[in-house]
């Protein structure tokens, strides 16, 4: 006894290059990072007002200083899945 068996159809993709269209700058901010709400990374981490090493903005100097040296334009926060499930 011959099983019904579906066929797929392969469908052909075509790729045109034209050496004439220039290709666009690319906006630095995209190659930026988050910093996730997660535990003490962000809070008693990262940012922290009132403590001896943070800026007027609540930003710790020790927590900021090994992330600088990554040359970020943007660091977003709260970035991933803090924001995924934020309600207003």
């Amino acid at each position: 006894m011959e099983k019904n068996v579906t066929r797929r159809r392969h469908n052909k993709a075509n790729t045109c290059v034209r050496q004439e269209n220039g290709i666009s700058p690319i906006d630095d901010r995209l190659f930026s990072s988050f910093v996730e709400h997660m535990g003490w990374a962000v809070y008693k981490g990262v940012y922290e007002p009132g403590h001896l090493t943070a800026d007027a903005g609540g930003l710790r100097e020790d927590g900021a200083a090994p992330i600088r040296p990554l040359d970020l334009p943007l660091i977003r926060y709260p970035g991933g899945n803090f924001v995924f499930g934020y309600r207003l």
